[in-house]
C-alpha cells in the first residue's frame, strides 16, 4: 500500500486487472483522479498509439519509464489504493497538455455516442 497520496499526472506501478477479471498484471498507470478510495487510472503501454485518444509520451524517460510509452485513455480502471506498489514518476508539462487534449477528444467522442 502506498505511504502517500498520488496526484493527477503521476505515473505509478499498479496491479491492473485484465478486462475479463481473470487476473492482473503489474504495469505503469497514469493517475487521473482519486475519490478517497480508488484511483482512476489510464494504462500505460509500450505499444504505439492506435486511437486518437492515445498519447505517445514525448518525455517518457523524464516520467521514469524505461521504454517509449503510450497512455491509453480508453483503457481506464478504478484501482483500489492498496494495489498501487510505488510511484514511478510524473508527466512533463508538455505531456500533461497532450494528455489533456486527448482527454477532451475522448470525452467529446463519448458525448457524441451518448447524445444519439
Amino acid at each position: 500500500m502506498p505511504t502517500r497520496r498520488f496526484e493527477a499526472g503521476e505515473i505509478a506501478a499498479v496491479e491492473f486487472p485484465f478486462s475479463n477479471l481473470q487476473g492482473h498484471k503489474r504495469r505503469p498507470g497514469l493517475i487521473l483522479a482519486f475519490d478517497g478510495l480508488d484511483y482512476l487510472m489510464a494504462r500505460v503501454t509500450t505499444h504505439p498509439p492506435r486511437d486518437p485518444w492515445d498519447v505517445a509520451l514525448a518525455e517518457w524517460r523524464a516520467a521514469g519509464l524505461p521504454l517509449a510509452s503510450t497512455v491509453r485513455l480508453a483503457k481506464l480502471a478504478a484501482v483500489d489504493e492498496r494495489l498501487i506498489h510505488h510511484g514511478v514518476g510524473r508527466l512533463s508539462e508538455a505531456d500533461r497538455q497532450a494528455v489533456l487534449q486527448a482527454w477532451r477528444k475522448f470525452a467529446a467522442h463519448i458525448g457524441e455516442r451518448l447524445s444519439g
